[in-house]
């Protein structure tokens, strides 16, 4: 059962392996300004909502997922790449429409080893942020191939 896709990462119980999240955080908040009037009280003006932030957390345990070194890898690249990607959970979008995100800070807690080294755990968090390309003028989510969300790389 797919839970949910971030570019080529699957999210759910696909071809017998567990790859899923255990929980999301989601932040969104408004960003203001201040104003300061001479012997008055500040004025706050809103000047629009900010990005949205997304953080999953994951068990990548050997004996659901595999080898964690191997789902590690693909995370590495695509946070060292920049890549950007539509986040979908549960069949909808994480943001407005086809929001694309990135993926801006990992977090790994490498938990249990065999004797000869071999990594069996890994508690993963994955912080996305809410991405808007230079080249969006008018609100597409769509690449320069007309794809949504490859950031170019395919």
């Amino acid at each position: 059962m797919v839970e949910g896709i971030y570019g080529s990462i699957i999210f759910g119980n696909v071809l017998g392996r567990v790859n899923t999240f255990y929980e999301i955080k989601k932040h969104q908040e408004g960003r203001y300004s201040t104003h300061m009037p001479h012997l008055r009280k500040p004025l706050l003006e809103w000047a629009g909502n900010d990005l949205l932030s997304i953080e999953l957390g994951f068990n990548l345990n050997a004996s659901w997922c595999g080898d964690p070194n191997i789902i590690l890898a693909q995370w590495h690249f695509y946070q060292e790449n920049a890549f950007f990607a539509p986040l979908i959970i549960g069949g909808k979008p994480m943001g407005p429409g086809l929001s694309l995100f990135v993926v801006q800070h990992l977090e790994e807690l490498h938990k249990y080893w065999l004797p000869g080294g071999k990594l069996l755990c890994v508690e993963l968090h994955a912080s996305f942020k809410e991405y808007i390309p230079f080249t969006d003028l008018g609100g597409s989510a769509l690449s320069i191939q007309g794809m949504p969300g490859f950031g170019g790389l395919f």
